[in-house]
């Protein structure tokens, strides 16, 4: 295990700076670049607002989802609303993912 050389604790092999006085752990200071998984960058490719897609989706399906209920028992209005904005959020995740895809990678 790696040792800090200011403050001489011991740290994780992944670490780069330490936790506890800063310093960079790598004696020339440089940061070791590890490969990002395609995961990891979920859509990054895309602008900001891009990732309101969710956002809007979900609260869209949330005013559909009381609508439709509104007229029902309570036990129905309580647990229908959410379950469309969880539905609705995710849909949007779908498409999100989907519109990534049609665009280069950075």
């Amino acid at each position: 295990m790696p040792i800090c050389h200011e403050c001489n604790i011991a740290v994780d092999p992944a670490w780069t700076i330490c936790p506890t006085c800063s310093v960079a752990l790598h004696p020339d200071g440089s940061q070791p670049k590890r490969e990002i998984t395609r995961d990891e960058r979920y859509a990054s490719n895309l602008a900001w607002y891009f990732h309101l897609i969710p956002v809007i989706t979900g609260i869209l399906s949330l005013a559909a989802g009381d609508y439709l209920v509104s007229e029902s028992d309570p036990l129905l209005r309580t647990v229908f609303p959410p379950f469309c904005l969880i539905v609705g959020g995710w849909l949007g995740l779908v498409l999100l993912g989907i519109i990534s895809s049609y665009f280069d990678r950075p």
